[in-house]
C-alpha cells in the first residue's frame, strides 16, 4: 500500500475499488467487517493485526426499506493505526507521504508542515489534509508516534455524525427520523397502570334475590290493573261486612 491509498479511502464507498483494493492487500473481504448498531445509525469496524489497524464504517442515510448491510451502502469514516510492534509497522507501511508509526515528530512537521492544533493532555496533534482530518499521538518522552488517526469529514459522513448527534439528544421528532431512515432505539416497555375516577369508590355487592322482587311486584301491579273490576267489587264486599 502506498501513502495516497489510506487517505483515499477516508470518504469512499466501501464497494470502491480503492476499498476493494485496501480489502484484498490485506486478505480480507467485507464479509470481515463486523456490523452493529450505534446510537441511530449502523456502523461497521475492520479490525487487523491484533487491532493495530481498524477502518472504521458509518451506514449513509437511506431509506428504511434498505435492510440489507451491502457495501455500497458504507461510506469509509475512519482508519486508526496504532503502534503495536515493528512487524506491524512494517505490515502497514507508509501512512501519509512516508510517515509511519516509527517515525519522529520532526518527520511529522516537514511532510505535514508548522499549522497544526495540539491537545498537550492527552499529546495528540492535529492536521488537516483536504477532507480528512489526521490526528496522531505523539509520546515525546520517548520522541515515537503511539497512534495515527485518519477520518473522513466528507458531506456523507458529515450528515450521518449530525444526525447521530442529534438523535442521541432526543432532538429529532418520529418522523423526521422515519424520513431519513433511521431506526429509533428499542425502548423498554413499561405497563403503568393508569388512574381511573372509581378507583376509590367502595364496592357495593348487589343482593342476589333483589332482581325476582322488583319482577314479583311489577307482575302484581299489572295483575292488579287487569282484573281491576273483579278487585275493586271485593274490597267492597269487604268494607259493607265491617260496616
Amino acid at each position: 500500500m502506498s501513502s495516497i491509498d489510506y487517505l483515499s479511502l477516508i470518504g469512499q464507498s466501501a464497494s470502491s475499488q480503492n476499498v476493494q483494493h485496501f480489502f484484498s492487500h490485506h486478505g480480507v473481504a467485507w464479509d470481515s467487517v463486523i456490523i452493529y448498531k450505534g446510537s441511530g445509525a449502523t456502523l461497521g469496524s475492520l479490525e487487523l493485526y491484533d487491532c493495530a489497524l481498524e477502518v472504521e464504517f458509518v451506514k449513509q442515510l437511506s431509506p428504511k426499506s434498505a435492510v440489507v448491510n451491502q457495501p455500497r451502502d458504507f461510506v469509509v469514516s475512519g482508519i486508526t493505526l496504532v503502534n503495536h510492534t515493528v512487524a506491524t509497522n512494517k505490515k502497514i507501511g507508509p501512512v501519509i507521504d512516508g510517515v509511519t508509526l516509527d517515525g519522529s515528530f520532526e518527520e511529522l512537521t516537514r511532510i505535514l508542515g508548522n499549522d497544526y492544533g495540539q491537545n498537550r493532555q492527552q499529546g495528540a496533534y492535529y492536521w488537516k489534509r483536504g477532507e480528512t482530518a489526521i490526528e496522531v499521538g505523539y509520546e515525546s518522552t520517548r520522541n515515537e508516534i503511539s497512534y495515527i488517526y485518519l477520518s473522513a469529514e466528507t458531506p456523507e459522513v458529515n450528515a450521518v455524525k449530525e444526525v447521530v448527534e442529534n438523535f442521541s439528544d432526543g432532538t429529532l421528532s418520529e418522523g423526521e427520523t422515519e424520513q431519513l431512515g433511521i431506526e429509533p432505539r428499542d425502548i423498554p416497555y413499561e405497563d403503568t397502570p393508569q388512574p381511573s375516577g372509581y378507583d376509590n369508590l367502595p364496592v357495593v355487592e348487589r343482593d342476589s334475590g333483589s332482581r325476582f322482587g322488583v319482577m314479583v311486584v311489577l307482575a302484581m301491579i299489572i295483575a292488579a290493573l287487569f282484573f281491576y273490576d273483579e278487585i275493586s267489587q271485593v274490597v267492597m264486599q269487604l268494607i259493607e261486612s265491617l260496616l
